[in-house]
């Protein structure tokens, strides 16, 4: 049944894309153009970038009720959200996830050598409330962004770039959002001021309250669920000269035991998962960042342009867990990690280059209270990465540009308090790692300023980080992982092509891709069992294999009032691993591989534009390709697979003035009970959220 909707309405999608494209004279306006920076690190028309790319607006996410970071990303075709648990998101990118993105925060890199295989929950940790737009590239971006850029990047990008952006008067905003099915309560208030004509500052807070989430149909609420959040930011700009701005910014998050549900007796089984055995298993999480950033576009005989960042980050974790017959443990890490980056621009009469270097290390404490040597990843050890990098973007005529770009990169590791995993002794680690990729993409105007089509062929790469080389820690359901010293960097090869086209009309982008994948690290079993009855796992570079797929997106305008889109999502792929402890290898589907899915959507946007209506359909496909290991993981994927789903949500909202903003979303109005392949939880039954924003 699902299948016959599900395919009807794909066709539904192409045969509204083809009516709009024929109802589109080729001789419309162009919209605005949309300036995008992740991809190239330039700024360029987002239809002249040679890249999948989308972007994600302050207004909607305010306009959409929308709850976290890892939320925000739900619309982008290709991009399929996970989440272990209700304080713990992480996206999938073209069938990548965790440690195989790079998450960047105003071009600083949030990924770090703790980062565990799989989906993560260090995405949660940056809050929406501070964030202008989410960039999203999709695609290989290991030449700009060096390790981990695979599958995709994000870059959030926070509120106030520049001077120009702050008011003449200061500026107070409050915003409250509460959700019925969440139990929730958000705060949110910051204050805005230009304290003169070369200096602003801004300050802000949320404060957020979670309660158990109630799922739909008969599942009603999950219990253990709920957490609590606290954020802040600040930032300070100082524009030196006309050409030269200095900004100061801080961030920090701290989230207080966060469920991880799905591993103990309180979670609820759904079509046929396992209930956890422990008691109580919580994260408590907190994530600092300060960073200096220079700003120039200063001409010299090096550049037109340059910024220079040095930034400062902490992580803090601890986990604490409570199994039958007394026993607690806990457990945890501490990572500093200091940033540098270097960036210069410079243009040639119609070329660009764009070359400079990048510097991380992180300085790692880890512990344990069940293990004198090691917590979760080696104790006492440090992680650098270091990188030199160009690209330059050739024009070859007004509607063709080439851009070629390479990168050379070195990482180190050092580790003095490991576990040996076979005599149980203390053993270290030193290693080091070099590395070179480059890109070669193509963008050509069809019609100028309207249509264009784009090629790329990308190398890019991951090295093995402190959680692949010396985790000592439970994996997914029922495994424990263990030291692999000997470790390589994976290697992957990325052949993409898409078009798009804009119009004042209509607007769509298609884009297909294959990724080869070479040496991936996969966990593997030895055939053990530990004494709490787990199945022991280690790492080895055994993947070799490929994802492929295809995205559409396309957005549609009637008139002046109405607004539709619609997009369509598909990825295949496999990967050769040792399934069992036989040592025999097979060839079988990634881990995890998300189902094909689909969304329509409609908008509505009154002539006064004081009030806006807007509703969508989502739908997924059964989620039953699954790998051995998905098999096993039988807390979080029913056997047989994930079943499919559709899901309607419909909102609106109302402008009472200019200083104040109502929104009224109504999520998941049947109902329906789902849950999100791969996830341990379900989503929000019938979620009613309600939004004020008052500034004065």
């Amino acid at each position: 049944m699902f299948k016959y909707s599900f395919y009807s309405a794909f066709w539904l999608l192409i045969t509204v894309s083809a009516t709009a494209n024929s109802a589109s004279p080729s001789n419309n306006n162009a919209p605005d153009e949309v300036i995008t920076i992740t991809a190239e690190r330039l700024a360029i028309s987002e239809l002249l970038s040679p890249y999948s790319t989308s972007l994600i607006y302050e207004d909607e996410i305010m306009k959409k009720g929308i709850r976290t970071t890892v939320d925000a990303l739900a619309t982008i075709p290709g991009v399929y959200l996970q989440k272990t648990a209700h304080g713990q998101g992480s996206p999938y990118i073209r069938g990548f996830t965790g440690f195989r993105n790079v998450f960047l925060i105003d071009g600083i890199r949030l990924n770090n050598s703790v980062f565990r295989e799989g989906p993560n929950q260090y995405w949660n940790t940056v809050d929406p409330y501070s964030i202008e737009k989410f960039e999203v590239v999709k695609g290989s971006t290991s030449v700009v962004y060096g390790s981990d850029a695979i599958g995709g990047t994000v870059n959030a990008i926070t509120k106030l770039q520049t001077i120009d952006e702050f008011n003449v008067q200061p500026l107070t905003s409050l915003v409250y959002r509460g959700a019925t099915a969440e139990h929730s309560n958000v705060l949110r208030a910051s204050f805005t001021h230009k304290i003169s004509t070369n200096s602003g500052l801004s300050i802000g807070f949320t404060g957020k309250d979670y309660g158990n989430l109630t799922a739909g149909g008969s599942t009603n609420e999950q219990p253990n669920t709920h957490y609590d959040e606290f954020n802040i930011d600040l930032k300070w700009l100082l524009s030196i000269a006309d050409d030269t701005q200095l900004t100061a910014a801080y961030f920090k998050t701290k989230q207080n035991d966060v469920p991880r549900t799905h591993k103990t007796i309180h979670s609820i089984s759904f079509s046929g998962t396992d209930v956890g055995s422990e008691l109580t298993r919580n994260l408590d999480q907190e994530r600092e960042l300060l960073y200096l950033k220079l700003d120039t576009s200063h001409k010299t005989w090096l550049a037109d342009g340059a910024n220079l960042t040095f930034s400062y980050q902490k992580q803090n974790e601890v986990r604490h867990r409570v199994r039958t017959k007394n026993r607690n443990d806990q457990q945890g890490f501490n990572v500093n990690t200091l940033g540098l980056n270097v960036n210069f621009f410079k243009q040639h009469g119609l070329h660009n280059t764009i070359y400079g270097l990048e510097y991380y290390r992180d300085d790692v404490d880890s512990f344990s209270s069940t293990n004198d040597i090691q917590g979760p990843v080696a104790d006492n050890a440090s992680y650098q990465w270091f990188g030199i990098y160009g690209q330059n973007k050739y024009s070859l005529n007004e509607k063709t540009t080439i851009d070629v770009g390479t990168r050379w990169s070195y990482m180190s590791v050092k580790a003095d308090k490991i576990q040996d995993p076979f005599q149980g002794g203390l053993i270290t680690l030193k290693n080091n790692w070099n590395n070179v990729v480059f890109n070669l993409r193509a963008n050509y105007q069809i019609s100028p300023q309207s249509k264009s089509i784009y090629f790329g062929i990308s190398q890019s790469f991951r090295a093995p980080n402190l959680s692949d080389l010396t985790r000592f820690d439970s994996a997914r359901s029922n495994e424990f992982e263990i030291p692999s010293l000997q470790l390589k960097p994976e290697h992957y090869l990325t052949f993409d092509s898409g078009i798009k086209f804009r119009s004042s009309s209509l607007n769509y982008d298609i884009s297909i891709y294959y990724t080869k994948i070479s040496d991936q690290i996969q966990r593997v079993p030895t055939g053990n069992i530990n004494n709490d009855g787990e199945f022991e796992i280690t790492k080895k570079n055994i993947g070799n294999g490929y994802a492929y797929g295809s995205e559409i997106d396309i957005n549609y305008t009637l008139n002046m009032q109405w607004k539709l889109n619609a997009s369509f999502a598909y990825i295949n792929g496999k990967i050769d691993t040792f399934p069992s402890s036989d040592n025999m290898m097979t060839r079988e589907y990634i881990n995890r591989l998300m189902p094909t899915n689909m969304r329509l959507g409609i908008n509505y946007l009154a002539l006064t534009n004081n009030w806006w209506l807007h509703a969508s359909i989502t739908a997924y496909d059964n989620g039953d390709r699954l790998s051995t290991r998905d098999k096993s993981d039988t807390q979080r994927i029913p056997p047989g697979g994930t079943p499919s789903f559709a899901v309607w949500d419909i909102g609106g909202g109302y402008s009472v003035s200019k200083s104040m903003q109502l929104t009224l979303n109504l999520d998941n109005i049947f109902d329906k009970n789902y849950r999100v392949h791969g996830s341990g939880q379900n989503e929000a039954g019938i979620n009613l959220v309600a939004s004020i924003e008052y500034q004065f």
